[in-house]
């Protein structure tokens, strides 16, 4: 009986064409199987995680959210009887994400396979376009979105990949008796770019629902609310959801901004000796060794769907977090305002509940991902 012994595994994180990875792989791990152990087990998500950079300028034609993943697997057997060696190998292309699944969703949870967004209904400022995003594959992505507004069909767009599906995964569980790998997160369609899996499609002005179809034929509908605040300007936050791309939340409400500095100082004299002793009255006794400041910002949703929270959550512990500046245009689409990165400053927030809060909305409180005093060196 063979019995496995060992395990190599060789992994490529690149992106552009999906035949175009380097002959030279990213990672080499090499394991061997404890004699108490039946099955060896590669962690690869960190590995992969330090090659996903987001790039967003508040244009979403040219995000950058994914990359291709491929690796090799090469197991090595021993034969009880007379010790021999065999070895068999194993090559999987894949598609990776910054996403991730939550404690209570157990090993390699499967993200949505259509819609990456976990509410099912979008709230938006009124006469402003927005977007959410969707992921296009085979047998059960999307393949096309209409929007109306009340009966009438207002625009459409249609969606096709080429066949050809990928795993994604997280961990491989290497297993003699099953010969396979056992954990899996996703699926991607073949394209020459990973970002092409995913479609962020932007809503009209006036449509107030979406109806998406699937591969499968299968539809979903997710209605798109109005909000007008007359006294308050709209601003709209884009972060890196859970399922690892792009979505949008509007704060419609009230916001505030405000600023706060940090000083680092010395006292220095103020004496001139070079013509006997005196000193300026109008000198600065006190000098900066740093002086830097930080603007803030608090904003309200208003009030939103329950479905929200499971948002909220997610935009709390989101690495990527950008709020729409009115003022600039993206540097690649002069239709889209400039994207701004902000941090979360707010650390404990309130879950709330129609149940026991009746209606429900939120005030986030954000920071400048710069300083305000230009310190990029």
């Amino acid at each position: 009986m063979k019995v496995l012994k060992k395990a190599e595994l060789r992994l490529w994180v690149y992106s552009g064409d999906i035949r175009n990875f380097s002959p030279n792989p990213d990672y080499i791990l090499t394991k061997t199987k404890l004699s108490s152990e039946t099955t060896i087990v590669f962690e690869i998500a960190e590995l992969i995680k330090d090659f996903i950079e987001i790039k967003f300028d508040g244009d979403y034609s040219t995000l950058i959210q994914s990359m291709w993943a491929k690796y090799k697997i090469e197991r090595t057997y021993e034969d009880d009887i007379d010790n021999s060696l065999s070895t068999t190998s194993y090559s999987q292309y894949n598609i990776a994400f910054r996403g991730y699944g939550e404690n209570g969703d157990g090993i390699n949870p499967e993200l949505s396979p259509d819609l990456l967004m976990s509410n099912r209904v979008i709230y938006k400022k009124c006469g402003e376009i927005t977007s959410f995003p969707l992921y296009v594959k085979s047998p059960d992505g999307v393949i096309d979105v209409e929007y109306y507004q009340g009966s009438t069909a207002l625009t459409s767009e249609e969606f096709f990949g080429n066949i050809g599906d990928y795993t994604i995964a997280q961990s491989m569980a290497l297993n003699p008796s099953s010969d396979a790998v056992v954990t899996i997160d996703k699926t991607a369609t073949q394209t020459s770019s990973p970002d092409n899996s995913i479609v962020v499609s932007q809503a009209p002005a006036d449509a107030d629902r979406a109806v998406y179809t699937k591969h499968d034929g299968t539809t979903g509908e997710i209605p798109i609310v109005c909000v007008e605040e007359c006294k308050n300007i709209s601003y709209k936050v884009s972060f890196l959801n859970k399922f690892g791309v792009m979505q949008d939340i509007w704060f419609t409400a009230k916001r505030t901004d405000s600023m706060s500095s940090t000083r680092e100082q010395y006292k220095r004299t103020k004496l001139d000796t070079s013509n006997g002793i005196t000193y300026s009255k109008s000198a600065h006794q006190n000098v900066y060794l740093e002086n830097q400041g930080k603007e803030k910002l608090t904003m309200n949703t208003g009030f939103i769907d329950q479905s929200y929270n499971e948002v909220i959550k997610q935009l709390l512990v989101s690495e990527y977090v950008f709020v729409q500046d009115k003022t600039r245009r993206s540097p690649t689409n002069i239709n889209e305002y400039l994207a701004v990165p902000l941090t979360i400053a707010s650390s404990d927030v309130g879950i709330k509940t129609r149940r026991n809060d009746k209606l429900i909305e939120y005030t986030l409180e954000f920071e400048a991902d710069s300083d305000f005093i230009q310190s990029v060196r």
